[in-house]
């Protein structure tokens, strides 16, 4: 029998074994477990567990095992090769510890050595008080799912097995919100902050949006935040995960109709309509402010500052919505009112799009309010269209529209086709004919494809220097692998 080890075991995923209330049935993450004729419940739920581990490419999982009948619960670990560790005595001994350790952090808040993050919405009372907490012990982290074989082929000079692997919930992609962490969206519905290079979860958030791209990283009250905006509100997660806590709730702002939460910008806002918007001040509290009528809010800034842009003036206001300055602008030819929609490529760029007599759509350096180039594309993306940007290359994509920012700027019309990742010049996506990639450099954009197996294989959701991110689905079982770059030196 193998030596489980508790500190090697990754927090999540927890799987969560049930019988029935009228002990008749079993079930593992929800769906029902066959119980042969020889088996009991108990046999079946790790047989079943084994099973899952196998097909997930996992070596060893937590799982919770609930009895409906009484009420009772317990936790284990269970590896793939059959060995369990029961750990409710472990977890007995732990509590008391962590009961006086729990009592000494307090000791220590009510002295005021803690520091204190306050999210205030609206001013009537919903508040997120989150005490600064002492760092955990990070333990040695094996990578699971390693040596996968991936179902589908990646692009060329890539490893057609895993550097590692996980399951996520069926339909999903990936978010690299950061360079450091790599957002998953588990079967459960929970979102996952991994480290790229291991797959290791150092995150975990509740209540996932189901467009996970849709998650990007602010400030609230000072404070780093993942924002996102799903299902009529705007849902906020401190990025800090407090020490011993399984998952974090997010905080949300319901949404009333006609409202829509924008989270791209460096603070979230909440359009209400009719030139006003709603803002968090220094604390947290929301409040109404009126922008300048006929613009659009570019950005909302970390320390609260408001730009908004019209056909002629780029405005900057402060939190109450008093102006502190105006900067003319020259729009391109043919535009006569404030941009239609707005989308942020970076810290100092917004791409612009006009749709009144004209199509257009210009890239904006905000640092100068200039317009660095326009053009007209063949059509104007809508606003749920996904936007793919490579910041360090200065290259973008949306809907039929490919942009170049940096040298040599220009808008390139895309044959049609679901983009799913960019990385330098290279557009990647998903057409008739397969997985394809689209140069923005060349000079027509068509669709080059690589060697597939077959032409339902999907194109990565996400290509980095050293590695692309593949999502695919067997036997209604999703996961997203990772495969390493075989020359990670050279970028694409």
């Amino acid at each position: 029998m193998a030596i489980i080890d508790p500190q090697k075991v990754p927090a999540f995923p927890v799987y969560t074994l049930q019988i029935s209330e009228d002990r008749d049935a079993i079930t593992l993450d929800g769906a029902q477990v066959p119980v042969l004729d020889e088996e009991d419940f108990i046999e079946a739920g790790k047989n079943a567990i084994i099973a899952k581990l196998i097909n997930h490419h996992l070596g060893v999982v937590r799982v919770r095992a609930i009895d409906a009948s009484t009420g009772q619960t317990w936790d284990m670990i269970v590896a793939a090769t059959g060995d369990v560790l029961d750990l409710t005595a472990q977890q007995e001994a732990e509590l008391a510890a962590t009961a006086r350790r729990q009592r000494r952090i307090k000791r220590l808040m009510i002295a005021g050595v803690s520091a204190l993050m306050v999210l205030t919405f609206g001013g009537i009372g919903a508040a997120v008080v989150v005490a600064n907490q002492p760092a955990a012990t990070v333990s040695a982290y094996t990578p699971q799912g390693v040596g996968a074989t991936l179902p589908a082929a990646p692009p060329p000079q890539h490893e057609v097995t895993a550097a590692w692997s996980h399951p996520i919930r069926a339909g999903a992609t990936v978010n690299l919100i950061s360079p450091e962490r790599l957002l998953t969206t588990d079967p459960e519905g929970t979102v996952t902050g991994r480290t790229p290079a291991t797959g290791q979860p150092v995150w975990r958030g509740d209540k996932a949006p189901e467009d996970i791209s849709s998650m990007h990283q602010g400030t609230w009250a000072g404070k780093p935040v993942y924002a996102a905006a799903a299902r009529n509100e705007l849902r906020l997660w401190p990025v800090a995960m407090p020490y011993e806590t399984p998952s974090v709730a997010p905080t949300s702002i319901a949404l009333e109709p006609g409202q829509t939460a924008r989270t791209d910008t460096h603070t979230p806002y909440i359009e209400l309509g009719d030139w006003y918007i709603r803002v968090p001040d220094a604390a947290g509290t929301l409040h109404e402010v009126m922008i300048p009528p006929g613009s659009t809010v570019l950005d909302v800034a970390a320390d609260g500052t408001i730009t908004t842009i019209s056909a002629t003036t780029i405005y900057t206001l402060d939190n109450t919505g008093t102006i502190l300055t105006e900067q003319k602008f020259t729009a391109p030819e043919g535009a006569t009112k404030y941009p239609m929609r707005v989308w942020l490529l970076d810290d100092s760029h917004a791409l612009l799009a006009w749709d009144d007599t004209e199509r257009i759509m210009g890239v904006l350096d905000t640092t100068t309010g200039s317009l660095l180039f326009s053009g007209t594309p063949r059509t104007i993306p809508t606003a749920t269209e996904p936007l793919l940007v490579d910041r360090q290359a200065k290259t973008a994509a949306l809907g039929s529209v490919g942009i170049r920012y940096g040298a040599n700027s220009a808008l390139v019309d895309l044959p049609s086709a679901d983009l799913s990742a960019i990385h330098g010049n290279l557009i990647y996506a998903n057409t008739n004919n397969g997985p394809a990639t689209m140069n923005l450099a060349a000079p027509e954009a068509e669709p080059q494809s690589w060697a597939n197996y077959r032409t339902e294989d999907p194109a990565p959701v996400l290509v980095t220097d050293d590695a692309v991110y593949v999502v695919a689905t067997q036997l209604e079982n999703t996961t997203v692998y990772r495969s390493n770059k075989t020359n990670p030196s050279t970028r694409q």
